[in-house]
């Protein structure tokens, strides 16, 4: 697969590579940003030395490769994020706390996010019937997210920095 001249949205990302083939274009952007910062940073303080930090110039990123650089950091992102993570590690018994944990959010936003995925890949589902969440899926993802909420709130509302009533 050949890498485009430049990916000029987090959209064009995703469709035209794989998350891998991001990551490596990702990487060599930001190395080649990074030696430019480092000689420009060496040049400033006059310390730049041919002999010892290498005589090829290295030119800034150009706007386009600053632009697709944003894309891929925005596309890989994304893809790494993805509710489904969230779903697979439900289903491996991680707790909402421990999710929320992870992800430094609080369990409403984090059971709320889920929700509207799973209401989002039943949508799908409807539309075609071989991709997100049939009927009973999504019932049955629906009472996971509100497993446990009345107690998940009250921990919520609750403040800690308070003594409580005895």
């Amino acid at each position: 697969m050949t890498t485009p001249e430049h990916i000029p949205t987090w959209r064009d990302a995703r469709y035209d590579m794989p998350v891998g083939r991001q990551l490596e274009r990702y990487n060599e952007l930001a190395a080649k940003h990074a030696s430019a910062r480092a000689r420009t940073e060496l040049v400033d303080r006059g310390i730049y030395d041919p002999a010892r930090h290498g005589a090829d110039d290295r030119p800034p990123l150009t706007v386009a490769e600053h632009i697709e650089l944003l894309a891929l950091a925005e596309c890989i992102a994304r893809t790494v994020r993805h509710p489904a993570n969230v779903h697979h590690a439900l289903l491996a018994g991680v707790t909402w706390a421990d999710i929320a944990h992870v992800i430094d959010s609080d369990e409403l936003t984090v059971r709320r996010d889920y929700r509207r995925w799973a209401d989002d890949q039943h949508d799908l589902n409807r539309h075609d019937p071989n991709l997100g969440m049939t009927a009973d899926e999504h019932a049955a993802e629906t009472a996971r997210a509100s497993e446990g909420m009345r107690d998940t709130y009250l921990r919520a509302e609750t403040p800690t920095d308070l003594p409580h009533d005895r």
